[in-house]
């Protein structure tokens, strides 16, 4: 069964624009099946995939005849797995130039490649997505069969209301709705948001298929794309970092409890970043003395695949790394939506999770898997009486209320309305 995506619709609105559209995501979050569905009604759509090595062949070594049998007779064109086209953009851009009125599209999965090769042919001539896993939003839209979904999108609107117009009034949350959603979230969690785990029939399943994305990535994106023969060592460092999300990176330490020369962690820490695998952020300071300015904390953009890298699919509530999963699921739902984040920490230990920026103002987020009541952090009473936030923001598995300290609203808001903050505007 599809699972309809929210890029979709973004992509719809480009359309009619001449720019070319490139679609990043890492492998299997369901690039080449979005394009299918939007376009398999289209008879002037012709889409091809440079895996094919007749097909890729042709494209590079003989650009006239590629585009008179595969561009000129259709409307639309899509080139999936473009990655393996290195150099490609040449070319690329040599359709758009000579084949004006058509509708170019390409998708990869490693923006090393599409970005660096591709991309640098085509400044003013391409719009850039990228396609992230499943989010919590979309999960439910397809596990849900009782009609939820349609709850929780009103419940969403409800609260981002009451945020933007910084009111008090939260809606009414009962305790069976709210058992529900978090049942829905902590399977999330643990498995994550690739689509082929999401419409897995059993638990089995959705380990064997993380199991089997492990190995593709590392196969085909690592050996195939990028041509590297030292994926034991990136697997090593995947699994190391895996132990240690929502943490501080210490190259040094990593170095020196791997066995690989520093050099080479910086390397590998960069092709699982533009593989889409894990996400660093930076920190949010005004005060070089004061705050820390240097240190990158480390996520993973799906958790699923995470937990798959460690062999850990325990339930949530018995999981030493609760808290690190909860703000790992906080952070990837925000990446999706395209909010930008950093995190705050000061040098005598004071630390807020995640810091979003809104019309140039810093929000506090917080993430608390065991909040037993709606209380407040020293760390983040410190931050609000130094930057006087307009709202901060609590996450945790319970609570929907509100509180205020000095000037700011302080948002207490369950795991399953993370998409609440999704357009935020603060006056």
């Amino acid at each position: 069964m599809y699972i309809h995506r929210e890029l979709e619709y973004k992509i719809q609105s480009c359309l009619n624009m001449p720019e070319i559209i490139a679609i990043l995501g890492a492998r299997q979050v369901g690039k080449t099946t979005l394009l299918q569905n939007m376009f398999q009604n289209n008879p002037k759509c012709k889409m091809i995939t440079f895996e094919n090595h007749d097909l890729l062949s042709l494209f590079r070594e003989d650009i006239d005849s590629f585009v008179r049998l595969y561009v000129a007779p259709y409307e639309v064109i899509i080139i999936d797995e473009f990655q393996y086209a290195f150099e490609g953009g040449k070319n690329l851009k040599f359709i758009y130039d000579t084949q004006p009125w058509k509708k170019i599209i390409i998708s990869g999965s490693s923006s090393l490649e599409l970005t660096h090769q591709a991309t640098k042919f085509l400044v003013g001539r391409i719009f850039q997505f990228q396609l992230f896993t499943l989010s919590f939003y979309e999960f439910l839209s397809f596990n849900d069969k009782i009609g939820y979904e349609n709850l929780l999108t009103k419940l969403m609107f409800d609260v981002q209301k009451c945020i933007n117009l910084l009111d008090h009034e939260l809606p009414l949350l009962t305790t069976a709705v709210a058992n529900r959603f978090s049942r829905y979230v902590d399977d999330f969690i643990i498995y994550g948001g690739f689509p082929r785990v999401a419409t897995s029939a059993n638990i089995d399943e959705k380990k064997m298929v993380l199991h089997n994305i492990i190995e593709t990535y590392l196969l085909k994106e690592i050996r195939d794309i990028l041509h590297r023969s030292d994926d034991i060592e990136i697997k090593k460092l995947s699994r190391y970092l895996a132990l240690r999300i929502a943490q501080y990176l210490q190259y040094n330490d990593i170095s020196q409890a791997l066995g690989i020369y520093h050099n080479k962690v910086l390397e590998f820490i960069n092709i699982l970043e533009k593989t889409y695998l894990i996400d660093l952020i930076e920190p949010f300071y005004s005060n070089k003395l004061l705050e820390i300015i240097k240190s990158k904390k480390v996520f993973f953009a799906d958790t699923g695949f995470r937990n798959a890298l460690i062999q850990n699919f325990q339930d949530l509530v018995l999981r030493t790394d609760k808290g690190a999963l909860c703000e790992s699921f906080v952070f990837a739902e925000l990446q999706k939506f395209g909010l930008g984040l950093k995190y705050w920490r000061t040098k005598s230990k004071a630390e807020v999770d995640l810091i979003l920026e809104v019309n140039n103002k810093p929000i506090p987020i917080e993430v608390k898997s065991k909040l037993i009541k709606p209380s407040i952090t020293k760390s983040l009473i410190s931050f609000i009486n130094k930057y006087n936030p307009p709202i901060a923001i609590i996450f945790s598995k319970d609570f929907l209320h509100m509180k205020k300290y000095n000037d700011t609203n302080i948002y207490f808001l369950p795991f399953f309305l993370v998409g609440s903050i999704k357009n935020i505007s603060i006056p």
